[in-house]
């Protein structure tokens, strides 16, 4: 039989820190800490903490990006939390202060933890007089994702590569008298009006969520706040457009830089819930001959192929409505998303296995 250990230090769990960062692995950690804040009834404060030094130039709009996402799961999960920004290039300092600022009793590292950074990272934060809980890394065990889990996941990357350049375009035109170009953000609301809403959502609820409801219903009300926000999405697309319009037409920036903003935190929180409440779930539940059929849909279209790099014609389409988008997108890391769904543009095929 065990027994206490009359002797033993006592660690308080009652407000977590979680730095997040860019890998895709960084989803685990926001579940995992987010799972033991529930057991401890806690809350979580997460930092964006890149990897990479010096930060990307972009860094504001994908901390803005990576921490929406977060909140939108542990809100998601009925787990309070907050958001305290990007940290410096200085990472392995800037947690521990970071922490103490917060008022956070523990440090939750992911097993990624910032790759060769992360056991100086736990040893800088022990050091600072802070307790630290190592996620175990569950590379060698967990099995690779599925080919539509990596599809929706690449969808994702790709509208978010979109929406961080838009916000980057108006933020830069508003403080720096940069060009805000016209025709490439009715690009832009193009690629959203074809892509996630008139293919990729319905692809999601005809062959994803229905499967889903059919195997559990612990994620009914997730699935039918996303379908939900999916129709809202369709919505989006013209409000946006007018946005645009009217900016073209001698608007304020202001104004449609507002519209954009309020969109792209809509979008990354959907994206949130997807990525860390129903992609798990649907891991968890569905069967074998489930993810035959699931996997069969993603992979008769714009997935499971070699993927289009930048400036090159997919498909075998001579001509793509989206040449000018891409041109302008040409030196973002993400853009190999965004030409490979835009490589497909010309087919319009709707119809799913269910």
């Amino acid at each position: 039989m065990s027994r206490p250990c009359s002797d033993a230090d006592t660690i308080t769990c009652r407000h977590l820190l979680v730095p997040v960062e860019e890998a895709d692995e960084s989803m685990a950690t926001v579940i995992g800490a987010i799972e033991l804040a529930r057991i401890a009834a806690a809350r979580i404060t997460f930092v964006y903490a890149p990897a990479l030094a010096p930060m990307p130039h972009n860094y504001g709009n994908r901390s803005r990006e990576l921490l929406g996402k977060a909140e939108s799961v542990a809100r998601a999960q009925g787990v309070p939390c907050a958001s305290a920004g990007a940290v410096g290039n200085d990472v392995q300092a800037a947690i521990p202060a970071t922490a103490r600022e917060a008022g956070c009793d523990l440090v939750f590292v992911g097993a990624h933890g910032h790759g060769t950074m992360t056991r100086p990272l736990v040893l800088d934060v022990l050091a600072a007089g802070l307790p630290v809980f190592a996620m175990p890394n569950p590379a060698s065990a967990a099995p690779a994702p599925a080919p539509a889990i990596r599809a929706i996941r690449d969808e994702h990357r790709a509208l978010s590569t979109i929406l961080r350049a838009w916000l980057d375009m108006l933020m830069a035109a508003n403080d720096h008298g940069a060009t805000a170009d016209v025709p490439v953000m009715r690009g832009m609301i193009r690629f959203i009006e074809t892509f996630p809403v008139a293919r990729h959502h319905p692809r999601k609820q005809a062959v994803l969520y229905g499967r889903l409801r059919r195997r559990t219903a612990r994620v009914d009300a997730e699935l039918d706040e996303l379908e939900r926000q999916h129709e809202r999405d369709a919505q989006w697309v013209g409000v946006l457009a007018e946005a645009v319009e009217r900016f073209a037409k001698g608007g304020p920036l202001t104004e449609l830089l507002d519209r954009v903003d309020h969109y792209a935190q809509f979008a990354w929180a959907f994206m949130g819930r997807e990525e860390g409440v129903i992609l798990p779930a649907a891991q968890r539940y569905l069967t074998d001959a489930d993810w035959d059929k699931v996997n069969a849909a993603y992979c008769t279209r714009d997935t499971c192929t070699s993927k289009t790099e930048p400036g090159t014609r997919g498909g075998g389409h001579d001509e793509r409505p989206f040449d000018m988008l891409l041109a302008w997108l040409a030196d973002l890391p993400d853009v190999g998303c965004v030409a490979h769904i835009c490589s497909h543009a010309a087919d319009g095929s709707m119809q799913f296995t269910t």
